[in-house]
Protein backbone atom coordinates (compact mmCIF):
# COMPACT_ATOMS: atom_id res chain seq x y z
CA UNK A 1 0.00 0.00 0.00
CA UNK A 2 1.68 3.05 -1.10
CA UNK A 3 2.12 5.98 1.47
CA UNK A 4 -0.48 8.67 -0.78
CA UNK A 5 -3.17 5.45 -0.10
CA UNK A 6 -2.82 5.18 3.69
CA UNK A 7 -2.65 8.48 4.01
CA UNK A 8 -5.73 9.30 2.80
CA UNK A 9 -7.50 6.41 4.04
CA UNK A 10 -6.21 7.52 7.46
CA UNK A 11 -8.05 10.84 6.89
CA UNK A 12 -11.24 9.16 5.90
CA UNK A 13 -11.11 7.15 9.14
CA UNK A 14 -10.12 9.83 11.19
CA UNK A 15 -13.58 12.00 9.43
CA UNK A 16 -15.43 8.84 9.93
CA UNK A 17 -14.87 8.64 14.03
CA UNK A 18 -15.00 12.73 14.22
CA UNK A 19 -18.73 12.25 12.64
CA UNK A 20 -19.41 9.31 14.79
CA UNK A 21 -18.64 11.10 17.71
CA UNK A 22 -20.79 14.05 17.13
CA UNK A 23 -23.14 12.21 16.09
CA UNK A 24 -23.60 10.30 19.43
CA UNK A 25 -23.08 13.29 21.50
CA UNK A 26 -25.92 14.88 19.78
CA UNK A 27 -28.37 12.31 20.30
CA UNK A 28 -28.14 12.05 23.93
CA UNK A 29 -29.74 15.03 26.17
CA UNK A 30 -30.61 15.26 29.73
CA UNK A 31 -34.22 14.01 31.30
CA UNK A 32 -36.56 17.11 30.49
CA UNK A 33 -34.98 18.08 27.14
CA UNK A 34 -33.43 16.81 23.67
CA UNK A 35 -30.98 18.30 21.11
CA UNK A 36 -33.35 19.89 18.37
CA UNK A 37 -30.41 20.82 15.83
CA UNK A 38 -32.33 19.25 13.02
CA UNK A 39 -32.11 21.47 10.30
CA UNK A 40 -32.60 21.46 6.47
CA UNK A 41 -29.44 20.84 3.96
CA UNK A 42 -29.25 24.19 2.61
CA UNK A 43 -25.47 24.99 4.09
CA UNK A 44 -24.71 21.21 2.13
CA UNK A 45 -27.27 20.93 -0.85
CA UNK A 46 -27.47 24.50 -1.62
CA UNK A 47 -28.17 25.09 -5.34
CA UNK A 48 -24.98 26.30 -7.25
CA UNK A 49 -26.67 26.81 -10.69
CA UNK A 50 -29.75 26.90 -12.06
CA UNK A 51 -29.96 22.82 -12.74
CA UNK A 52 -27.65 21.51 -10.02
CA UNK A 53 -28.21 20.86 -6.53
CA UNK A 54 -24.02 21.21 -6.00
CA UNK A 55 -21.09 20.67 -7.52
CA UNK A 56 -20.80 16.75 -6.82
CA UNK A 57 -24.11 16.46 -8.41
CA UNK A 58 -23.10 18.87 -11.22
CA UNK A 59 -20.14 16.60 -12.02
CA UNK A 60 -22.14 13.26 -11.61
CA UNK A 61 -24.77 14.18 -13.60
CA UNK A 62 -21.88 15.47 -16.90
CA UNK A 63 -20.19 12.40 -16.32
CA UNK A 64 -19.24 10.79 -19.82
CA UNK A 65 -16.81 8.05 -20.79
CA UNK A 66 -14.07 9.60 -22.93
CA UNK A 67 -10.78 9.05 -23.53
CA UNK A 68 -9.05 7.77 -20.58
CA UNK A 69 -7.09 10.81 -19.13
CA UNK A 70 -10.57 12.94 -19.08
CA UNK A 71 -12.36 10.14 -17.44
CA UNK A 72 -9.55 9.67 -14.96
CA UNK A 73 -9.65 13.29 -13.92
CA UNK A 74 -13.51 13.12 -13.79
CA UNK A 75 -13.38 9.96 -11.51
CA UNK A 76 -11.01 12.25 -9.05
CA UNK A 77 -13.62 15.40 -9.09
CA UNK A 78 -15.94 13.42 -8.40
CA UNK A 79 -13.96 12.22 -5.07
CA UNK A 80 -12.98 15.86 -4.62
CA UNK A 81 -16.42 17.41 -4.50
CA UNK A 82 -17.82 14.14 -2.24
CA UNK A 83 -15.72 14.88 0.30
CA UNK A 84 -15.54 18.89 -0.11
CA UNK A 85 -19.11 17.92 0.90
CA UNK A 86 -17.78 16.12 4.06
CA UNK A 87 -16.14 18.98 4.76
CA UNK A 88 -19.12 21.18 4.31
CA UNK A 89 -21.22 19.65 6.55
CA UNK A 90 -18.26 18.97 9.51
CA UNK A 91 -16.90 22.54 9.04
CA UNK A 92 -19.47 23.93 12.38
CA UNK A 93 -17.57 20.99 14.03
CA UNK A 94 -21.03 19.58 14.44
CA UNK A 95 -23.46 16.96 12.85
CA UNK A 96 -26.91 16.30 12.18
CA UNK A 97 -28.81 13.79 11.23
CA UNK A 98 -29.87 15.10 8.46
CA UNK A 99 -26.81 16.27 6.93
CA UNK A 100 -25.75 12.38 7.47
CA UNK A 101 -28.75 11.39 5.52
CA UNK A 102 -27.68 13.82 2.47
CA UNK A 103 -24.23 12.59 2.41
CA UNK A 104 -25.68 8.92 2.81
CA UNK A 105 -27.41 9.88 -0.77
CA UNK A 106 -24.23 11.53 -2.49
CA UNK A 107 -22.55 8.45 -1.63
CA UNK A 108 -25.05 6.16 -3.37
CA UNK A 109 -24.50 8.67 -6.37
CA UNK A 110 -20.59 8.95 -6.35
CA UNK A 111 -19.77 5.21 -5.74
CA UNK A 112 -21.60 3.80 -8.76
CA UNK A 113 -20.03 6.46 -10.99
CA UNK A 114 -17.26 6.05 -9.67
CA UNK A 115 -17.62 2.44 -10.84
CA UNK A 116 -18.37 3.60 -14.47
CA UNK A 117 -15.19 5.37 -14.65
CA UNK A 118 -13.33 2.16 -13.28
CA UNK A 119 -14.87 -0.13 -15.51
CA UNK A 120 -14.03 2.49 -18.65
CA UNK A 121 -10.32 2.58 -17.90
CA UNK A 122 -10.39 -1.13 -17.91
CA UNK A 123 -11.79 -1.19 -20.97
CA UNK A 124 -9.52 1.85 -22.24
CA UNK A 125 -6.50 -0.88 -21.37
CA UNK A 126 -5.02 1.47 -18.17
CA UNK A 127 -5.51 -0.76 -15.31
CA UNK A 128 -3.19 1.42 -13.34
CA UNK A 129 -5.46 4.35 -13.52
CA UNK A 130 -8.26 2.01 -12.97
CA UNK A 131 -6.87 1.29 -9.68
CA UNK A 132 -6.41 4.52 -8.25
CA UNK A 133 -10.33 5.17 -9.35
CA UNK A 134 -10.88 1.54 -7.15
CA UNK A 135 -8.74 3.34 -4.71
CA UNK A 136 -11.52 6.74 -4.18
CA UNK A 137 -14.45 3.62 -4.51
CA UNK A 138 -12.98 2.73 -1.70
CA UNK A 139 -12.52 5.99 0.36
CA UNK A 140 -15.82 6.56 0.00
CA UNK A 141 -16.85 3.49 0.85
CA UNK A 142 -14.70 3.25 4.34
CA UNK A 143 -16.03 6.77 5.16
CA UNK A 144 -19.90 5.24 4.85
CA UNK A 145 -18.24 2.05 7.12
CA UNK A 146 -17.11 4.65 9.68
CA UNK A 147 -19.94 6.31 9.96
CA UNK A 148 -22.06 3.38 10.39
CA UNK A 149 -19.54 1.83 12.65
CA UNK A 150 -19.63 4.73 14.66
CA UNK A 151 -23.37 5.89 14.75
CA UNK A 152 -24.29 4.42 18.20
CA UNK A 153 -28.35 4.44 18.85
CA UNK A 154 -28.29 2.04 21.44
CA UNK A 155 -28.02 5.02 23.92
CA UNK A 156 -31.27 7.49 22.11
CA UNK A 157 -33.24 8.88 24.99
CA UNK A 158 -36.05 6.79 25.36
CA UNK A 159 -39.84 8.85 25.19
CA UNK A 160 -41.27 6.72 27.16
CA UNK A 161 -44.66 7.83 29.31
CA UNK A 162 -44.45 9.93 32.11
CA UNK A 163 -47.47 10.28 34.55
CA UNK A 164 -46.06 13.35 36.53
CA UNK A 165 -45.82 14.78 33.37
CA UNK A 166 -49.41 14.83 32.72
CA UNK A 167 -50.48 15.37 36.33
CA UNK A 168 -48.08 19.09 35.79
CA UNK A 169 -49.91 19.25 32.32
CA UNK A 170 -53.07 19.76 33.97
CA UNK A 171 -51.96 22.11 36.56
CA UNK A 172 -50.05 24.15 34.13
CA UNK A 173 -52.98 26.32 33.49
CA UNK A 174 -52.01 28.10 37.35
CA UNK A 175 -48.19 27.89 36.12
CA UNK A 176 -47.16 24.84 38.55
CA UNK A 177 -45.94 22.90 35.86
CA UNK A 178 -42.78 24.48 35.73
CA UNK A 179 -41.98 23.39 39.43
CA UNK A 180 -41.15 19.95 37.86
CA UNK A 181 -39.75 20.98 34.52
CA UNK A 182 -37.81 23.90 35.39
CA UNK A 183 -37.56 23.51 39.58
CA UNK A 184 -33.72 25.57 39.33
CA UNK A 185 -35.51 28.49 37.59
CA UNK A 186 -36.33 30.93 40.08
CA UNK A 187 -39.04 32.72 37.94
CA UNK A 188 -40.58 29.14 38.25
CA UNK A 189 -41.44 29.28 41.50
CA UNK A 190 -42.88 33.29 40.70
CA UNK A 191 -45.20 31.58 38.10
CA UNK A 192 -46.45 28.95 40.67
CA UNK A 193 -47.00 32.12 43.25
CA UNK A 194 -48.97 33.99 40.95
CA UNK A 195 -51.26 31.30 39.76
CA UNK A 196 -51.79 30.02 43.33
CA UNK A 197 -52.80 33.55 44.57
CA UNK A 198 -56.34 33.67 43.84
CA UNK A 199 -56.72 30.22 45.21
CA UNK A 200 -54.98 31.29 48.41
CA UNK A 201 -56.67 34.59 48.82
CA UNK A 202 -59.91 32.37 48.41
CA UNK A 203 -58.93 30.20 51.07
CA UNK A 204 -57.66 33.36 53.33
CA UNK A 205 -60.94 34.57 53.24
CA UNK A 206 -62.48 31.36 54.04
CA UNK A 207 -60.43 31.36 56.93
CA UNK A 208 -60.56 34.73 58.29
CA UNK A 209 -64.49 34.84 57.80
CA UNK A 210 -63.67 37.97 55.63
CA UNK A 211 -66.31 38.33 52.84
CA UNK A 212 -64.90 38.42 49.16
CA UNK A 213 -66.37 41.78 48.57
CA UNK A 214 -65.28 43.14 52.02
CA UNK A 215 -61.73 42.60 50.95
CA UNK A 216 -59.11 45.50 50.94
CA UNK A 217 -58.50 47.07 47.70
CA UNK A 218 -54.69 45.71 47.73
CA UNK A 219 -55.92 42.91 48.10
CA UNK A 220 -58.25 42.35 45.76
CA UNK A 221 -55.77 43.76 43.26
CA UNK A 222 -53.68 41.01 44.00
CA UNK A 223 -57.07 38.84 43.37
CA UNK A 224 -57.85 40.75 39.73
CA UNK A 225 -53.87 39.71 38.71
CA UNK A 226 -54.41 36.07 39.87
CA UNK A 227 -57.20 35.64 37.58
CA UNK A 228 -55.40 36.79 34.67
CA UNK A 229 -52.36 35.47 35.24
CA UNK A 230 -53.06 31.91 34.35
CA UNK A 231 -54.75 33.08 31.17
CA UNK A 232 -51.78 34.82 29.92
CA UNK A 233 -49.65 32.29 30.97
CA UNK A 234 -51.29 29.29 29.36
CA UNK A 235 -52.62 30.56 26.69
CA UNK A 236 -49.44 32.47 25.55
CA UNK A 237 -46.44 32.59 27.90
CA UNK A 238 -46.34 28.57 28.19
CA UNK A 239 -47.26 27.87 24.44
CA UNK A 240 -44.06 29.69 23.32
CA UNK A 241 -41.59 30.00 25.98
CA UNK A 242 -39.20 26.50 26.84
CA UNK A 243 -39.46 25.68 30.40
CA UNK A 244 -42.84 24.37 31.15
CA UNK A 245 -44.85 21.46 30.22
CA UNK A 246 -45.70 22.50 26.59
CA UNK A 247 -41.95 23.20 25.83
CA UNK A 248 -42.06 19.92 27.10
CA UNK A 249 -44.16 18.32 25.03
CA UNK A 250 -42.56 20.16 21.82
CA UNK A 251 -38.96 18.65 23.18
CA UNK A 252 -40.73 15.22 23.32
CA UNK A 253 -41.84 15.17 19.61
CA UNK A 254 -38.12 16.35 18.27
CA UNK A 255 -36.77 13.60 20.36
CA UNK A 256 -39.42 11.05 18.67
CA UNK A 257 -38.61 12.77 15.37
CA UNK A 258 -34.67 12.11 16.33
CA UNK A 259 -35.25 8.42 17.63
CA UNK A 260 -36.90 7.86 14.28
CA UNK A 261 -34.73 9.00 11.77
CA UNK A 262 -31.82 7.63 13.80
CA UNK A 263 -33.23 4.23 13.56
CA UNK A 264 -34.15 4.56 10.04
CA UNK A 265 -30.26 5.92 9.25
CA UNK A 266 -28.96 2.93 11.29
CA UNK A 267 -31.11 0.78 8.94
CA UNK A 268 -30.04 2.69 5.60
CA UNK A 269 -26.54 2.53 6.45
CA UNK A 270 -26.63 -1.45 7.72
CA UNK A 271 -28.47 -2.01 4.43
CA UNK A 272 -26.11 -0.54 2.60
CA UNK A 273 -22.94 -0.91 4.16
CA UNK A 274 -23.47 -4.82 3.51
CA UNK A 275 -23.33 -4.30 -0.77
CA UNK A 276 -19.99 -2.56 -0.29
Amino acid sequence: MGLGKTFTNSIVREVGRNYGKAISNSLLGDKHSTPHRIIDNSAIDRKRGRIYQNDLDKVIQKFEVKGHQATFNQALNIHSEFFQLVDEANADGSIDLDEMVFLLKSSRLAIPTLERAKSALIDHDKPDLANKVGEKVKDVSDFIKALNESLNISQLPVTEFKPMAVIFGVLSFWGIDRLYFSSKEAKSYLFAALGLSPILIVLYSIASGIDTEALPNSLLFIFAIGIMFPLWYFFWYNRNNDGGYWGYRRNKKRQQKIYKLAVDLKSMLEEYTSTL
